[in-house]
Formats: C-alpha cells, structure tokens, sequence
C-alpha cells in the first residue's frame, strides 16, 4: 500500500517561480532618457538662441542702443557773395578836360548830375558816374564805370544783350571788348563791357546812332588802367 505523502501540495510545486522585481535598472532606464531629453533641448535652444543673435547683414536691430546723443547735421558752406572791385576815378579822369573839349568845347560838367537808373546800377557796384552839360543846348551826356567781380561781369554783358540791345563793334577797341548800343524814349545808350573787366555806359540824347558815343568811348577805355 503507499504511504501517504505529508506535507506535500501538488499545485504549488507545478507553478512557476514568479520573477523578482529590479527597481535598480528601472531607475537607471528613466534616468537615462530624462538625461538624453535634456540634451536634447539644450542643443535645440543654442541653436535656437544662436540664429536668433547673429545679425544678418544690413540688420541694424541689435545694434548698441544711442547714449541719447545725436549727431548735428553738417552745416551747407556758404558761398560768399562777389565783391566788385571799387572805382575811385574822378570825374576829370573819366574823361578828362581836354578829351571833352576834343569832343565839343561847349560841354562842362553838370553841376544838377542826378543818376539816371542805369547809372545808379553801376554805383551800387561800388561804380562812379558824373554827367556833362551843354552850354548852348542844354544837352547832357552821362558816363557810369564799374569793375563787376569776374563771375558776375558775363552776367551783366549777358543782360545787356537778352535786353535786345544791338551789338556793335568799336574800332580800335582792345580784342575781347563787347559793346552794346540802344535807343529807348529818346536816349541813345552804349554799353561797353571791357577786356580788363570795366562796364561802361555812356548815354544822351544826342547819340542818334552808335558812332555818336564811339570818340567818348575809346577816350574813357584808356583813361581805365
């Protein structure tokens, strides 16, 4: 008969052992990733953090900021303005007693001159003018000189000649000098713009045409030295 076995329970020895838990390696595996995370975000932000300081070029936005000072503008130079060179002639050296009397023995000076609008042109550049009176006839002629300064010389020719006066030539005159001659309400006026930079009018009533003024005009260019 077989004995009885004590202490013996079938179902426990035919299930398997169950396995034993490893907190250790868990807690390392968790690490590991978390580690492996965190690198990857730092490397994310750097790269991040890094395109956006690099400026680009023409970007002005990270510039250092203005200490509040600013920069005064450039000042535009000044052009100084053309200083005539003045005439100190007399009016005896204009045109002188005996070159008058050469012209007509009956002229003197005019003791009531009064500048005529064109002469006074001439005396604000610093110019002379003087009048001589006829004896007999009562007839004036006037004579202005100025030295322009020699940027605004070709514009004073210039005006003479846009005014429609007509050019015309005086003989023996030095080469390079330009000379004008018109008529306006009576009054024959020749303008003479010389090589040596003198402006010249010599205007009256009596000069009906160019060559009236010519003998007056070659006497005052060579008295303007």
């Amino acid at each position: 008969m077989p004995q009885p076995q004590y202490g013996t329970d079938a179902s426990t020895e035919s299930s398997p052992a169950m396995p034993l838990p490893r907190p250790a390696l868990r807690i390392t595996t968790v690490l590991v990733a978390a580690f492996a995370t965190a690198a990857l975000l730092a490397g994310c932000t750097h790269a991040s953090s890094t395109a956006k300081d690099t400026p680009k070029a023409g970007d002005t936005s990270n510039t250092a900021p203005s200490d509040g000072a600013t920069t005064p503008a450039a000042e535009p130079s000044s052009t100084p303005t053309p200083t005539p060179t003045p005439v100190t002639l007399q009016q005896g050296e204009v045109w002188t007693a005996q070159q008058v009397y050469d012209f007509n023995p009956n002229f003197s000076p005019d003791p009531n001159y009064k500048p005529s609008d064109t002469a006074a042109k001439l005396v604000d550049l610093k110019g002379v003018s003087f009048g001589w009176v006829n004896q007999t006839s009562g007839d004036t002629i006037e004579i202005a000189v100025a030295h322009p300064s020699e940027k605004n010389f070709d514009q004073f020719s210039g005006a003479v000649a846009s005014s429609g006066a007509q050019q015309v030539p005086i003989d023996g005159a030095p080469a390079d000098t330009v000379s004008y001659f018109n008529v306006a309400d009576g009054t024959g006026t020749l303008d003479v713009f010389t090589a040596n930079g003198y402006w010249i009018v010599i205007d009256s009533k009596i000069f009906l045409e160019p060559g009236d003024s010519y003998q007056i005009a070659s006497a005052v260019m060579g008295n303007l030295k």
